[in-house]
């Protein structure tokens, strides 16, 4: 923001007395009173509620307000769109005045009763849990037992953040402040604390509780058909999930939601209490602005008539509003979503049902909070009708032309009807950006954005959260405190939050009984109240359906209010009847529990075994590793391998297969496995079964029966075991063992009568083929033997990161004698650039550190070894081929007479330079041909005769150079172990070293005899490098190796100037020149074609750039001093300016705040002042006026 268009020496203005910061006031806001205060209501402090009587207060504001308070709307006029359509309202006709007064307001909800939770009789410890509602209550306790504050012992939490000014963010605020942390968590009695005492100790039977929530979720999402009963069930799960078993859920309803052609009112109000109970994080904007589209799409489709299911239908969309409104949701499409939603809630505005007509105007109003994906740029030309792109020109796309925007002022006024009218607001901030107090920008977003916002809605949403937290005497306050209460809207919201409390079984029954007690206040009508008949006639409409209720003691007491009211002649057939539910039944019975606790128990000894294999257990280096859920998943979506085969082994899947490339610890992860198997075993548990699949004869059909024998069990106790016990198999090495079926199937695992297995298994990706979980996934059994892809899992094992290298060289040291210690192994590693990313597989991590000490033990100082990146990987790839030669070497009689002969004459033209040259044309050829694309799908009968075949095909030479290379397969697919070994190989095409040097000459004057590739179609002079920035990388680590080969690219750049094929070459030569660090003062670059090259940084001082082709090129940071420009082709040059502010004033002094967050400034204006500028946005912040020229200042 420029400062010009600021108002000048504005101080800031001194806090007022009583707000926090007064001198005298020692306490400090809470946010809630921030939040009341905008309400314009009393604060809460020191527990006013409790030392306070509530009628002293009453009486006390009698005298300081008046008895009704003004507001600036008409008190019937619900709607918020439009200033020139209100509300339809019924002819307000008075009832009679009942002959008793009822109890007044203040002698409701004096104090905050127990939050509704779900209490049952809690189960012993070995006990079943019977009901889900048990299940649910253990869960809370168990979730609860570190964060149960008993309120004998709890202070109110004080909140002190500074006020915001959006109202609804208080109110997220507050909901997530309180809860069982909070002041109003409940209290757990004598018995609970002993349950929880007792389940802390037993962390089997947490994880069982865990596991059993979990697999009632799994059962729900499996039934084809969920009933009314299976959705009751599953909803009160919903407080006590994990994350993912939520997202799991929510994603089950919200697709039987999508599916299904009718409307399943428990569906949808199931629905949207699983949105409202979600905890914090675990709702993602998608799951609202896709649930909100669905509900948008069966509005359209309810018709008229269907009163009490357009109602249904209005209550979801109102309550997902309120939560998206506290969620702060983004990215809702206006086109798709946002418009549409309003005019469908428009065309329902005429209906003559009030309350219809509410649940319209509250959705309404809810939408004004929540932004939608429209552009400030398009919000004028929807309002200005029929101002255009070509009316604002070029200029006026990045800064609306105020001409033009303001010559519209006459068409957006008429736009006052829309959904987001224009409002006085609107037209004032334009009207205050022609006077140039604002910029036009500012000012369309001061007014444009901001429709007609009514305080009754944001009192409701916070009256809604304080009896979701369970604070009634907040909600007390609230309610008769309100400048809104005057309002229809306000009060028929009111009564509907009480109707709630009485319908809910949750409460306990004093409070349902008060919150009758409230709707006869609220139809007598308090003192200073305006009266409305719609919420007289809604209040006598709930106190009739709570009559229906089976609880005698809230029927009994209304009946009793009911009489007292005497509404003989009161009009009460002009509203009609809608139920009030703010969440679902409790489920009678418990089908999802039951099929979940299936579960057979049998007790056998098995201790031998497992201390022997304790024992037995081999002493590796371990580090927990990380993987992804396949081949095809992303790299960064990652989870921790032994969670995931927990979540497995929990499950009702059978097989889980870990795949991972040679060397990424398959094996150690398996013995690992076993071995916290075995420590956590439990009698009559899952037994852990460890095979090594190659060490077995039969694995085909005998697999478990063999693998028993060898640990001592005769035949009578195999078959005992096969019959009535259920094992953990985990199987390694199916890749060497040479199995080509399915051992899950062949060993008729989990039919009838045979063994009850889960199987953990694993193999080298490089082993399989396209087709390979044909190999793994289970079948059904059956005729057919049908696949079972839902009984199958996978993981694929991911590279080591950087913390894990640490973790795996901190244990290697102390395994054998070294002289180095981790640190000195980590210095070097880091040190060493990209070698980090070379060893994360803890194979080669392991050789790595073997060979650490040996390359870099003549330079015990790093600072004196002078190595790169590419020395780095020519090291690399020498040492890779050599070991395969060696291993070829060593078993040379195993090879037959042509692959030996071939072996000979490989050796005879140095190996490993034929390996690099076989490596470097795969590369050439990957660029060439897929455009860098690293994964190569070979199919012989269909590759056979394509470029492929040269690498992969059956030719002797191009097996054995395949299978000594550092490349990886994956079924049919091959690629590089790591892609910047392709960008290394490609970068050999451009700059073929004939000769390596592997002693890191820390003098670097020994130059390479190399070769520049001049061949025009090459990739130096085809491909632009710039997209490649690792080939660069490795070609200015040449240059710093080679100073002939910065001579060639210096060539290649004056043969530009000549020579148009050249351009792209030069542009590359430049780019790789400058960052080299290659400076170029007083160079001759006099008409060289270099468009688009990078030359950040470069270092051009005098330089001559006379008629040079510099279109796109990025100049930033660069030095340019005398640089002679003249007559070169400039367009789109990049030079990086810095965004600065531009004042009309003179600035005498400035300082940055410590952490560089604030700019303060000195400037010289009608008065000396200080303004403080965001150095985030450089808007002004702050501003001081003072007498005196300002000389300095300072943080």
């Amino acid at each position: 923001m420029r400062a010009r268009n600021m108002k000048k020496n504005t101080p800031i203005q001194p806090h007022a007395p009583g707000d926090g910061n007064d001198r005298d006031n020692n306490h400090p806001n809470r946010k809630r009173d921030n939040f009341l205060d905008h309400l314009g209501l009393p604060s809460l402090k020191n527990k006013w509620l409790k030392h306070k009587p509530f009628n002293q207060l009453l009486t006390a504001q009698a005298h300081s307000q008046p008895a009704v308070s003004s507001v600036t709307q008409p008190s019937d006029n619900i709607t918020n769109y439009s200033q020139s359509v209100s509300t339809i309202s019924p002819d307000e006709k008075p009832l009679p005045t009942p002959p008793t007064m009822a109890k007044p307001i203040s002698d409701i909800f004096q104090e905050n009763p127990p939050k509704p939770v779900i209490k049952t009789d809690l189960p012993a410890l070995l006990d079943r849990i019977e009901v889900t509602q048990q299940l649910v209550y253990c869960c809370r306790l168990l979730n609860d037992s570190q964060a149960v504050i008993s309120p004998a012992g709890a202070g109110a939490k004080e909140h002190t953040k500074e006020v915001v000014s959006d109202i609804p963010e208080l109110c997220r605020a507050e909901s997530q402040d309180s809860g069982v942390n909070g002041p109003h968590a409940w209290e757990t009695n004598k018995t609970e604390r002993a349950w929880i005492r007792a389940i802390d100790q037993d962390s089997i039977r947490q994880d069982h509780l865990r596991w059993l929530v979990t697999k009632v979720v799994q059962e729900f999402a499996q039934d084809d058909i969920k009933g009314s009963a299976s959705i009751k069930e599953v909803v009160i799960l919903g407080p006590v999930l994990d994350r993912d078993t939520y997202r799991s859920l929510l994603s089950c309803f919200i697709a039987k939601f999508e599916q299904d052609i009718i409307l399943d009112v428990t569906l949808l109000q199931g629905l949207v209490q699983l949105v409202e109970c979600s905890s914090p994080g675990y709702l993602e904007d998608d799951d609202l602005v896709r649930t909100l589209a669905v509900l948008r799409q069966r509005l359209n489709e309810t018709h008229r008539p269907s009163s009490e299911l357009m109602y249904q239908i209005l209550i979801a969309i109102c309550r997902l509003l309120d939560v998206m409104v506290n969620s702060s949701v983004k990215g809702v499409s206006r086109l798709g979503q946002h418009q549409p939603l309003v005019e469908a809630l428009t065309e329902l505005k005429d209906t003559d049902d009030p309350i219809l007509r509410f649940q319209v105007d509250y959705a309404l109003q809810a939408c004004q909070y929540i932004p939608d994906d429209e552009s400030i740029l398009q919000a004028v030309l929807r309002f200005s009708g029929g101002l255009t792109m070509a009316a604002l020109g070029a200029a006026s796309v990045c800064n609306l032309d105020p001409a033009n925007l303001f010559n519209s002022l006459d068409t957006l006024r008429q736009a006052a009807g829309q959904a987001f009218g224009v409002t006085n607001s609107v037209l004032e901030g334009l009207e205050a950006s022609q006077k140039g107090r604002f910029g036009a920008m500012q000012s369309l977003l001061h007014g444009l954005r901001r429709g007609t916002k009514y305080e009754w809605y944001l009192t409701l949403l916070a009256a809604r959260t304080f009896v979701r937290e369970g604070r009634l005497a907040e909600f007390n306050q609230t309610v008769y405190e309100a400048k809104c209460r005057d309002e229809r809207a306000f009060q028929l919201g009111i009564c509907q939050i009480l109707g709630e409390i009485a319908m809910d079984a949750l409460w306990d029954p004093l409070t349902r009984q008060h919150a009758v007690d409230f709707l006869e206040a609220l139809y007598t009508t308090p003192p200073g109240w305006k009266q409305h008949t719609a919420v007289k006639q809604w209040v006598h409409a709930v106190l009739v359906q709570l009559l229906e209720l089976p609880d005698t003691d809230i029927k009994e007491h209304t009946l009793v209010v009911l009489q007292d009211l005497s509404l003989e002649g009161a009009d009460i057939s002009a509203i009609a009847s809608y139920p009030l539910k703010c969440r679902l039944p409790l489920p009678e019975s418990s089908p999802l529990l039951t099929r979940a606790q299936k579960i057979q128990y049998l007790e056998y000894e098995l201790r031998r075994v497992r201390l022997q294999r304790l024992e037995e257990a081999p002493q590796h280096i371990y580090i927990p590793p990380m993987a992804k859920a396949n081949l095809q998943a992303s790299d960064k979506d990652l989870f921790l391998l032994m969670d995931k085969v927990q979540e497995f082994l929990s499950s009702e899947r059978q097989v889980m297969l870990i795949l991972g490339d040679s060397g990424a610890g398959k094996s150690t992860f398996n013995t690992y496995l076993e071995a916290e198997l075995l420590r956590s075993y439990m009698i009559g548990g899952w037994i852990p079964l460890f095979i090594n699949l190659p060490a077995i004869d039969r694995p085909v059909k005998e697999l478990m029966s063999e693998q028993l024998k060898e640990h001592g069990f005769s035949e009578t106790q195999i078959q005992e075991l096969k019959q009535h016990r259920r094992f953990i198999v985990i199987c390694d090495g199916y890749d060497e063992s040479q199995l080509k079926v399915n051992i899950h199937t062949t060993n008729l695992f989990n039919r009838p009568g045979q063994w009850k297995v889960k199987m953990v298994i694993t193999c080298r990706t490089q082993y399989l083929g396209p087709d390979y979980r044909n190999r793994f996934v289970p079948q059904r059994g059956g005729h057919y033997d049908r696949p079972a892809p839902e009984l199958f899992e996978e993981a694929v094992i991911a590279p080591f990161s950087k913390g894990q290298i640490e973790s795996y060289v901190e244990q290697y040291v102390p395994l054998e004698p070294h002289t180095w210690v981790a640190k000195d192994y980590m210095d070097r590693l880091t040190a060493i650039p990209n070698l980090l990313d070379l060893v994360k597989n803890p194979f080669l991590l392991s050789l790595a550190l073997e060979a650490l000490p040996g390359v870099t033990h003549e330079r015990q100082e790093l600072s004196e070894i002078k190595i790169t990146r590419v020395q780095l990987y020519d090291t690399f790839v020498d040492h890779w081929l050599g070991v395969n030669q060696r291993r070829l070497e060593r078993n040379n009689a195993l090879l037959s007479k042509e692959d030996r002969d071939t072996l000979e004459h490989l050796i005879n033209d140095n190996f490993i330079r034929c390996g690099i040259d076989y490596l470097q044309k795969l590369a050439s050829a990957i660029f060439k041909e897929q455009d860098g694309h690293p994964v190569v799908q070979y199919v012989h009968h269909q590759d056979n005769n394509s470029w492929k075949a040269i690498f992969f095909g059956s030719d002797p030479k191009a097996k054995l150079l395949c299978n000594s290379s550092p490349l990886t397969r994956t079924g049919n697919q091959y690629r590089f172990v790591h892609r910047s070994m392709l960008e290394y190989f490609f970068s050999h095409i451009i700059y073929n070293p004939t000769k390596i040097d592997y002693k890191f000459d820390p003098q670097g004057n020994r130059a390479l005899a190399a070769s520049l590739s001049s061949d025009v179609d090459g990739p130096l002079y085809q491909r632009n490098l710039l997209a490649e920035p690792s080939i660069i990388q490795f070609l200015c680590d040449r240059v710093r190796l080679d100073p002939d080969f910065a001579d060639q690219l210096r060539l290649v750049i004056d043969q530009s100037k000549t020579d148009e094929s050249a351009t792209t070459a030069a542009t590359n030569a430049i780019t790789i020149l400058v960052r080299a660090g290659v400076a170029f003062h007083g160079a001759d670059l006099r008409g060289v074609k270099i468009a688009g090259a990078d030359l950040s940084g470069g270092q051009f001082d005098c330089a001559l750039f006379q008629g040079a082709d510099l279109t796109g090129v990025n100049l930033s940071r660069s030095w340019l001093r005398k640089t002679d420009l003249s007559g070169a082709q400039m367009d789109g040059v990049q030079f990086g300016e810095l965004p600065y502010l531009e004042l009309e004033d003179m600035v005498q002094a400035c300082a940055y705040s410590s952490d560089g967050k604030m700019l303060a400034l000195g400037v010289a204006s009608w008065g000396a002042g200080v303004s403080i500028y965001d150095t985030s946005s450089w808007t002004r912040i702050f501003s001081f006026a003072g007498m005196d020229v300002v000389l300095t200042v300072a943080f």
